[in-house]
This record gives structure tokens, sequence and C-alpha cells, in this order.
């Protein structure tokens, strides 16, 4: 008989033993497949949730970083610029660069800009977000550029072009004496503006005193004499579209309310009113015969001037990780980085971060126990069977077909172990990782005031909101299924600690001396 029928025949003679091998195999590989499952449930969770979100992607610059790492103590203020205007920026041929990387869809760049108008006002939802209206200070206006015709927060569905039309070639090109702009139908109402209208915001200068410093920023003390304001510089919009926040029925939040303020106009015409408005500001000073101070000067003297901001809009959500390496190289400094839309996710991400530490650790701890249990099972059974050892070395049995015997019949009941544990152990990891995520995330946000729930970052200085996703939202991307990957992983971890396990019971069986176990 060779070493495999009597493999055969010695689990079927011994149900006892074979019983006991194979449940505690079943109980430990219930523990490894439930942790692998947790493991297998956050990778699908994870792609879900990329999967469904805006495939939108920024550049962030850290400002925390960035200053703590500045001396400020030994800056000389009379010689050195002001660090912060002479900060590593994003150019346009940045953006353009990494624009042309084969993840990216489409690209754009927006800048950020603000004007002021006595006007005009902004829209408040019934509410007092946002400036108040004081008869001696013009409201602050937020105006986003843009330099495509195909807006990208139209294609993503941000906000919704309700009437009008986006911008087209004509108005992209520079030196039109009245802009095109998009704006809110919210903002509209509230200043009597209908399609084809014209409005003016302005940028107001100052005069400049006899000491070379502006008269004042801000105050009624800046507009209630002719001679406190030097000029202002005009910027004639003309209202080409009117656009709506989707979802506009939900109660006015005040990132929702900031987008409706937003005013879009080509970059062209930001570029050009920053131009004049610089050249009112160098004249405010040549007709009060002083010099500019040396922060004033170094903007004058700055090619760009502009924060811009870019977007770009990927092929395929999954593939980020591979763009935010590529690019991050592109990048101009250490302080910048890729942004994109996961924080509308955080908590889940935050909560399946916990539960994967728990599943290693449990994964780790029952992969050691599994090792150890079953090695000293397996050695205590195989001294119950010194004798029948002895017998097929002292017949001429090589050692090599005794060791294969004895991980044969380890191997075959362990496999039906394994086979059973793998369903048992999924079924029972997702009903508890599932339960613990729930609970974990309506603790979260529970615990959630209005601040903590304010996330100030590049999008929403765009106006594209972040879009937190409610708890069944993000429970629904929960998905504890098996893969094929997941299944196959099980199998090799489980059946791989149990050969391990035979290591010791095989050097027992190799020191095996047969003429010392048949005196």
């Amino acid at each position: 008989m060779n070493f495999f029928n009597r493999a055969k025949a010695s689990i079927i003679r011994r149900p006892g033993k074979t019983i006991i091998l194979l449940l505690l195999v079943f109980i430990l590989g219930s523990v490894i497949a439930g942790a692998i499952s947790v493991e297998g449930a956050i990778s699908n969770t994870d792609a879900n949730l990329r999967r469904n979100m805006r495939p939108i992607v920024s550049i962030e610059f850290d400002d925390m970083r960035f200053h703590d790492n500045i001396d400020w103590d030994n800056h000389d203020w009379e010689t050195m610029p002001d660090p912060w205007l002479t900060r590593p920026r994003i150019t346009a041929d940045i953006v353009r660069s990494i624009g042309r990387l084969p993840y990216v869809n489409f690209y754009d760049f927006v800048m950020n800009y603000s004007a002021e108008s006595f006007e005009l006002e902004r829209y408040t939802g019934g509410g007092m977000m946002g400036w108040g209206s004081d008869p001696w200070r013009p409201n602050w206006l937020n105006i986003r550029g843009t330099s495509s015709t195909s807006m990208v927060q139209i294609d993503q569905g941000v906000i919704d072009l309700v009437q009008g039309n986006q911008f087209t070639d004509m108005h992209m090109n520079p030196g039109s004496e009245v802009v095109g702009a998009l704006i809110s139908m919210q903002f509209a109402e509230v200043n009597n503006l209908t399609l084809g209208s014209t409005f003016t915001v302005y940028s107001f200068i100052h005069t400049v005193d006899e000491h070379g410093d502006i008269w004042c920023w801000i105050g009624p003390e800046c507009f209630d004499e002719d001679d406190r304001l030097y000029t202002s510089v005009p910027l004639v919009l003309e209202v080409i579209g009117l656009f709506d926040v989707p979802d506009s029925d939900d109660q006015d939040t005040w990132t929702r309310i900031e987008t409706l303020n937003n005013i879009f106009i080509p970059n062209w015409a930001i570029e050009d009113h920053t131009l004049r408005t610089r050249l009112a500001t160098v004249s405010a000073f040549e007709a009060a015969g002083q010099e500019m101070p040396s922060w004033m000067q170094h903007q004058q003297d700055d090619e760009n001037p502009h924060d811009i901001i870019p977007l770009f809009i990927l092929d395929n959500p999954l593939e980020l990780e591979e763009f935010r390496t590529t690019a991050q190289a592109l990048l101009p400094s250490e302080y910048h980085s890729i942004l994109d839309m996961s924080n509308a996710f955080d908590e889940i991400s935050s909560s399946m971060e916990t539960m994967q530490t728990i599943a290693n650790w449990i994964l780790y701890v029952s992969i050691g126990a599994t090792l150890l249990i079953l090695s000293l099972l397996i050695t205590l059974f195989l001294r119950d069977r010194r004798y029948e050892m002895g017998v097929y070395l002292a017949l001429g049995e090589k050692k090599g077909n005794v060791v294969s015997q004895i991980l044969l019949e380890v191997v075959l009941t362990s496999l039906v172990a394994i086979t059973l544990s793998v369903f048992v152990g999924h079924f029972i990891s997702g009903q508890i990782s599932s339960n613990m995520l729930e609970n974990h995330l309506l603790a979260d946000n529970n615990n959630d005031d209005m601040f903590g729930m304010m996330r100030w970052d590049v999008f929403q200085q765009i106006g594209i909101p972040n879009n937190e996703m409610s708890v069944s939202e993000m429970m629904d991307a929960f998905d504890v299924s098996l893969s094929v990957q997941t299944i196959g992983m099980f199998y090799v971890i489980g059946l791989s600690a149990v050969i391990l396990s035979t290591v010791a019971p095989v050097i027992y069986v190799v020191r095996l001396k047969p003429k010392k176990v048949l005196m």
C-alpha cells in the first residue's frame, strides 16, 4: 500500500482524531477567514467610493507647513520681500504639463478674484451669511475665472445652467469692452438682473497721504469725502447665463450660498482688470509724490499675481493614486500636493482604517495560534503512532514517503475544514464589521458640529462643494461580497499555516529510530 492509500485509510479509521483536527482547523480558519474578509470588504468599499466620487482633482498649498518653516523672527523686512509674496506658485505652464498626462480627460484652471460694488448685493438666502449691506462699505463679490468654454462646474453637475449659454470662443478672446458673465438666478433676482443685463464691479483705489500710506483700507471715512477716494477701476459685465445649484429645495447652507454668489468670467478679464488696478495704484502714489512701499512694489512686479487653482478631470477615478504619484513630480515645491474629493467620505475611511488595524491584528494572532496549536496537536497525535511509523521505516519505507503521508492526512482534513470556514467566517465577520462600522459612523455623525462639518479647501473656494455623504450612502458602498481574489488569498494563507504547522512533527519523524521503537 502506497503512502497515499495509507493516508486515506488513516483518516477513515481514526474518526475521533480526524474530527478533532477538522474542528480545530475549522475554528481557527473561521477567524482567519473573517479577518481576510474584512480586508477584502475594505478594498471593495474603497473602490466603490472612489468609483462614485467626482473624478475632479486639484492642487493644494500647505499654508501652515510653509509658515512654520520660515524663520519669521530673523526675517529682514527692510530688504527682503514678504515670504508669502515670493512663495512658489502654480503657473499655467505647470497646469498644462500635468494636463497632458494620460490619466487626464480634461483640465482647466480658475483664478480667484474679488471686486466691490455699492449697487450690488450678495444673496444671503434669507439669513445673515456673508457681508451685510452697509451704506459706507461696498459689498465684496466673488469673481471666479475660467479659461475654458466647457466649465467643469457645469459638466460635473455642480451648477445647472438654467438660462442662457456657457462661454464661447468669442468670450474667451481678450479685448472686449463688455465681459460675459455667468451668475446665479438668486443673485440675479436680488439685483434685478436678467439675461443681457450689464452691471459693473470695481476696484477702489484710495488716496495716498503725505506719508506715502494708503489713506484708509476700510470704514466709513474711506468713502465719505471725495478726496479720500482717488479713483475706481470698473469692470463691466454682461449676463450671458443664469445658473442654479442642484437640490435647491434643500435648506440654504453656507457652502451653497457662497456658490450662488460666484460670478464666473473669463480669466483674461481678471488679468486685464488686475493690470488696470496696478496702473491706477501707481498713479495714486505718483499723484501724491510718494514712493510706493517695497511690499506693494513687489506685488506690482509679480508676473504671476494670481493664485491659480487648477482642475483636472480624470478618465478613471480608480487611477487616482497613479496620477498622484506622477503629477507630484511636476509640482513646484514640497508644499504642494494633489487634492481629490475623497474627503466626502473621510468618516468611513477613518472607520475602515480602524477596522483594518483590528483585522490585521486578528489575522496575525490567529495565524500564530494556528501554527502553535496545530504543531502541538499533530505532534501529540504522532507520538501515539510511534510504533506505526517505526514499522514503516523498519520495512524499508523511505522517510520522505512517511512525511508525505503525514502531510497528506493533515492537508486533506484541513482542506475540508478550510472550505467550510471560508463561508462561515465571511458571514460572521460581515455581520460584525457592518454593525461596528455603522455604529462608529453614527457616533461620529452625532459628534460633528456645524464648524466641524465645514471644510474650506480649494474646491469650495471655486464653488465646488464637497458633497458630504450620509451614513446610509456610505453604508450602501460597504461591500462584503466574496471575490475570487479573497477566497484564493484565504486558501493560500490557511493551507500555508497548516503545512508550516507540520514542521515540528516532520522533524519528529525524521529523527525517529525504528530499532529503538520496535525493541
